[in-house]
């Protein structure tokens, strides 16, 4: 443990040391290196891959959508099986140890079709394979991002060690952004991905040994089923931002699309590294004062502004078009400074809601909730690339490497590029007036988790919607 100077909170009261070693917070963000590269490998050309191989847009988007069901099933369950399970050796580093081999083989998987067998095998291959990746994928996130709960006690150390982790996963975007528009023409997709996964392998390993559990569940049993249910039902503040969340994200097409921006509008697929470098690069650099700024002016009220920028660049980007290229590149750039910004704030929140939670009902369950994000995220990726694909289908995109669109499928390209993330972005904002979780009272509220002060003391801190009865 290293010997960090303690931080104040809002309230004036002393926060916690920070509690983990450096070796231990750069061992995290480099494994979001190595989850980051393998999930945008298939956020970002999944959906590529297989309109190459014929698969229409419709049939992709539906592969999606089944997958998005399946999410539907398997994520809450594993949410319990994490809270219920006891492994010797802590309640998360072990799902996040024997989850890294599975993700890579199934990653491979998908981009070992076989380019002989037929459409109907095609779509079969694409749909298992999907759904056995979507499955193994849950294994790696929900305990990831729950460990920070762990790890420690002190709200902005968690700000501090979550910022780390985006810090790493933002490098694994750039990398995939920049490297696979050049690489699979080259040597093709299943090279590419197993490339890519044995890379994502190495990089996820060193944070299994270095990262250690320190604090833990007060109850001894697990919960249970009913307990589960109790709990989400208890913590309002979990529900409301994460259907904020997936509004948010719902009509937010531009990462799917991209790619086909680049080959059929711009006539350029390298302009594909371009454009996703713009959109992901502001996110490395805004990562860096992510911590500072929070602290300045309350990650949530930063979250409202990062959306509001969004929305207002993308109004200007539609009329402003592409024709004229310096100038679309310009205000891409302003536009994706609100995007990043949002990106990175979203998972700050979860812990957050966790000790709301455990405040309110006496129940820690950071398995449930930390799947409830990994559904979440999965969700609202998953259907904004299923509507992305509904909407090519839509204006009469023509699959298969090469094929010449129609303008009015150009028009259509366009307009889900620029102004249809609006919609949900916008629908986003009266979800968020009904958040009122902030930093300081998240810190109250984790001392007394952890026995620091006591209820009484902690209701004198806290506003009065926060004093709940006795548990």
């Amino acid at each position: 443990m290293n010997n960090e100077t303690p931080l104040k909170t809002q309230t004036g009261s002393p926060a916690v040391a920070f509690q983990t070693s450096k070796p231990e917070r750069t061992a995290y963000g480099v494994y979001f290196f190595g989850q980051s590269i393998i999930y945008m490998l298939l956020l970002n050309f999944h959906q590529i891959f297989l309109t190459d191989q014929g698969i229409s847009a419709a049939a992709v988007a539906t592969i999606f959508l089944v997958a998005k069901i399946w999410d539907a099933v398997n994520d809450p369950i594993f949410g319990v099986i994490i809270d219920r399970s006891k492994p010797k050796r802590g309640k998360f580093l072990p799902w996040i140890r024997w989850s890294i081999i599975p993700i890579a083989i199934t990653t491979v998987l998908i981009f070992a079709m076989p380019a002989s067998i037929s459409l109907e095998m095609k779509i079969v291959w694409a749909t298992v394979a999907y759904l056995l990746w979507d499955l193994t994928y849950t294994l790696t996130d929900a305990p990831i991002f729950a460990l920070t709960t762990a790890m420690t006690e002190n709200i902005q150390e968690r700000t501090v060690i979550i910022s780390i982790g985006r810090v790493g996963g933002m490098i694994g975007t750039i990398t995939i952004a920049l490297s696979i528009p050049l690489l699979y023409p080259k040597i093709g997709w299943l090279a590419t991905a197993l490339a890519i996964s044995v890379i994502g392998v190495i990089a996820k390993y060193p944070v299994t040994n270095l990262a250690q559990e320190r604090v833990l569940s007060r109850k001894e049993n697990a919960p249970s089923l009913g307990d589960i249910w109790k709990y989400l039902k208890g913590n309002k503040y979990l529900l409301v931002f994460y259907a904020s969340m997936v509004v948010y994200s719902l009509t937010n097409t531009v990462l799917t699309l991209t790619p086909y921006f680049a080959v059929n509008n711009l006539g350029n697929p390298q302009a594909a590294t371009t454009l996703l470098g713009i959109t992901i690069l502001p996110m490395l650099l805004l990562a860096a004062f992510t911590p500072a700024l929070t602290k300045r002016f309350g990650k949530f009220n930063l979250y409202v502004f990062s959306i509001v920028f969004f929305i207002v660049f993308s109004v200007v980007i539609y009329f402003v078009g592409y024709e004229n290229y310096p100038l679309f590149i310009l205000v891409l750039v302003l536009r994706n400074l609100g995007a990043a910004l949002t990106g990175i704030l979203t998972f700050m929140f979860t812990p957050d809601c966790v000790e709301y939670g455990t405040f309110k009902t006496g129940e820690r369950a950071e398995g449930i909730t930390f799947s409830l994000q990994t559904f979440a995220t999965k969700l609202m990726n998953g259907l904004s690339a299923a509507i992305a694909l509904a909407g090519l289908a839509y204006f009469g995109f023509v699959e298969g490497a090469g094929s010449i669109q129609t303008p009015e499928t150009l028009n259509g390209i366009w307009i889900m590029y620029s102004i249809f993330p609006v919609i949900g972005a916008v629908l986003t904002l009266p979800l968020l007036r009904m958040f009122k979780l902030r930093d300081d009272n998240v810190q109250v509220m984790a001392q007394a988790n952890n026995g620091e002060i006591t209820r009484e003391e902690a209701f004198k801190l806290l506003p009065e919607e926060f004093h709940f009865k006795e548990i």
